[in-house]
């Protein structure tokens, strides 16, 4: 594969994911229009804190980011539509609050509505050729040693990479097993 075929990754949403997608990024070849949203997350914060105030700041204002960012892309990711090879949009979300956490009322609203977003945008975009998927990642080494950014990599790479425009609507989770097992409420 020569270098011209390559495209740049698009990096947005301003998360604090993003320097970790930075990062798995380096040596991932995308041939396709791309982009990483990477979505701004709250802090963890005990409900009795949670006032209206900070949730319209800190959920609603975060969701709107998150729908701002693939709206500023979708002309990006559009433009290989013509040549059949359509565009790849990812997600990436830290996988605690999707899988609960105490003091996690805001951030799980904020990455489960995310998937969500993720998922009916996956059947929406479909049309334009538009794959989309969500990596859901355990920022912090794992207690095996499992490094995130490798996980992220091998991830990124089969998303991004050739053979990729045949994998839509996934939710993947990069934590090392630590979701398996877990209970939910």
């Amino acid at each position: 594969m020569t270098t011209s075929t390559l495209r740049p990754v698009h990096v947005v949403g301003g998360g604090g994911l993003g320097p970790l997608v930075e990062r798995a990024l380096e040596t991932v070849d995308a041939v396709a229009p791309s982009a990483c949203v990477v979505a701004p997350v709250p802090r963890p914060t005990p409900l009795a804190e949670l006032t209206d105030d900070r949730l319209a700041e800190e959920v609603v204002g975060a969701l709107e980011a998150v729908l701002a960012a693939v709206q500023g892309e979708l002309a990006h990711l559009g433009s290989g539509a013509h040549l059949g090879s359509g565009g790849r949009l990812v997600f990436v979300l830290p996988a605690e609050p999707l899988m609960a956490v105490g003091g996690g009322t805001a951030c799980s609203a904020v990455t489960n509505g995310v998937l969500s977003m993720a998922r009916t945008l996956s059947i929406e975009l479909v049309r334009d050729a538009v794959t989309v998927n969500v990596l859901a990642v355990a920022a912090e080494r794992s207690s095996g040693g499992t490094d995130p950014t490798a996980s992220l990599t091998a991830q990124l790479a089969a998303l991004l990479g050739p053979g990729g425009e045949r994998i839509t609507g996934q939710e993947i989770y990069l934590t090392a097993g630590s979701d398996l097992g877990r209970l939910r409420p």
